[in-house]
């Protein structure tokens, strides 16, 4: 449930939405950033249903978009409904979002550009350990990650958002990182403009230029 701490950090920063309930009763929604998934406009347009039909708490108990939620009802006063929604941090398989905890809930295209994994569920932990040395090694030559893949085939590879692909092999090491950072340092200083990097190499790495 949400604390009392969350609750006074909402109400500082409310987003009040209204809606008719049974005898004219209004609802107050405040969540504790601005909507943009589909499933809480879908919340917010059906809230007069479902407060009619008393099944409100358990509607919000079986929404996985849901961080945590506060109904407070009044005689007289519009009933309150205090929203924590998931934050979307990854999209995984163009099906789900993931956030921080890695819980799921349905994605609906609203943020694209979030980084998209292509991999079982249970190697999603593999990539957040090595994450950050990733991020380390390719932002320092204005590089953007648009996805990472993970298949036993072929292994670790990521695509940059100008469609560089950089395949990593079967194991995110420090020997893999090391490897990428000399390899970029090499192309950009001489101005190269590989379409597919190939780490998978003992001694080295192999560059592609076809399509």
């Amino acid at each position: 449930m949400i604390s009392r701490r969350e609750i006074i950090f909402i109400i500082l920063i409310p987003i009040f939405l209204g809606c008719s309930g049974q005898n004219n009763q209004k609802i107050n929604i405040v969540f504790d950033k601005p909507p943009t998934l589909k499933k809480e406009q879908e919340f917010i347009s059906n809230i007069s249903s479902l407060a009619l039909n008393k099944n409100l708490s358990k509607f919000l108990k079986d929404q996985n978009w849901v961080n945590s939620f506060l109904i407070k009802k009044h005689a007289f006063d519009p009933i309150e409904i205090f929203i924590e929604t998931r934050e979307p941090k990854y999209i995984w398989r163009e099906k789900f979002y993931l956030d921080n905890d890695l819980s799921k809930f349905l994605y609906f295209g609203e943020h694209p550009n979030l980084l998209h994994l292509y991999m079982p569920i249970e190697m999603v932990d593999e990539w957040l350990k090595v994450q950050d040395q990733i991020y380390l090694a390719v932002e320092s030559f204005s590089l953007e990650i648009s996805s990472v893949t993970y298949t036993e085939a072929e292994g670790w590879y990521f695509q940059s958002k100008n469609n560089l692909r950089v395949n990593l092999g079967s194991e995110l090491s420090s020997k893999v990182f090391k490897k990428l950072s000399l390899t970029l340092k090499y192309i950009f200083e001489k101005n190269l403009t590989p379409s597919i990097i190939d780490l998978r190499y003992e001694d080295g790495a192999a560059l592609n230029y076809g399509k």
